[in-house]
């Protein structure tokens, strides 16, 4: 599938057949697409809370407004955006370093230069859902490329989220993402209109 009919044929899936499930191999490939996405400083400031067992999906679909895909999806990503994330620079610097991307004596001042953009909590926060809403679309357009459907889904509680699955505090909850196969016997409408390009570009 060429990456126009992956943009064409995704579908944001209300209806997944319960009986069909997604591997975690299959996630796994889904995942190792998705995390070549671009990231700030490649901190890559996200992790996953993957859930498939009956009883947590019980749970989750209560912290989401009771919508029935989280239990009838194989599987739901629930995207955590890592506030913190910035902390890790020196991980990735020495990665930086090993490849011939910067020289040892930049560590500071690397360090300094993501400190000061990430290091207080409004930007710290704005950092962590910025890339992590990166991450999302790689992941869902790469399980579109798989044959995966999904759905992302704004629609939760995320205080509830965090409190039912123990997540610490320096995580926000970005985004939950159905992932699982179309129940074919309840068909796709017709896709909604999108905006044309010149009612949303202000020429400059």
């Amino acid at each position: 599938m060429d990456l126009r009919e992956v943009f064409k044929q995704r579908r944001s899936v209300n209806f997944f057949d319960a009986k069909r499930k997604v591997s975690e191999e299959e996630v796994k490939k889904i995942y190792a697409m998705a995390s070549l996405c671009p990231s700030s400083f490649n901190l890559q400031p996200w992790k996953i809370l993957l859930i498939s067992n009956p009883e947590e999906k019980k749970k989750l679909r209560q912290a989401a407004l009771n919508q029935p895909k989280v239990e009838e999806a194989s599987v739901i990503v629930v995207l955590l955006a890592d506030i913190k994330g910035y902390e890790e620079i020196n991980k990735v610097f020495d990665d930086m370093v090993e490849k011939g991307y910067q020289k040892e004596e930049a560590r500071d001042t690397y360090a300094g230069l993501a400190k000061s953009l990430y290091g207080n909590d409004i930007s710290a926060r704005g950092f962590a859902l910025r890339n992590a809403g990166l991450f999302a679309m790689s992941f869902i357009l790469a399980a579109k490329y798989l044959g995966i459907d999904t759905h992302p889904m704004d629609g939760f509680e995320q205080d509830k989220v965090k409190e039912a699955f123990n997540i610490p505090d320096r995580y926000e909850v970005a985004m939950l993402i159905a992932v699982g196969y179309h129940d074919k016997e309840k068909p796709l409408l017709t896709r909604l209109r999108r905006k044309n390009f010149d009612e949303v570009v202000i020429k400059m």
